[in-house]
């Protein structure tokens, strides 16, 4: 049987990794803004999505690591 702590780590530690990508995606977006506006171009319509899927999978990601802490935490008593 796996510990409580054990997999409250490992989904802390998707959770982490899940934000990262939210932060490589928003500087990725940035970096696109900023070229767009220096060069008078505009953003095509998707270009929102992949930072709005990245902080959705952080989100989620976060929420079931405390989920997860609750319910174990719930039954193990």
């Amino acid at each position: 049987m796996i510990a409580l702590a054990d997999l409250h780590a490992a989904a802390m530690r998707k959770a982490d990794a899940a934000e990262a990508k939210v932060a490589m995606e928003q500087a990725a977006l940035n970096d696109d803004l900023a070229y767009a506006r220096e060069n008078h171009q505009s953003m095509g319509e998707n270009y929102w999505k992949p930072l709005h899927l990245a902080r959705l999978k952080s989100q989620t990601a976060r929420a079931l690591a405390e989920a997860i802490t609750e319910i174990m935490g719930e039954t193990s008593t």
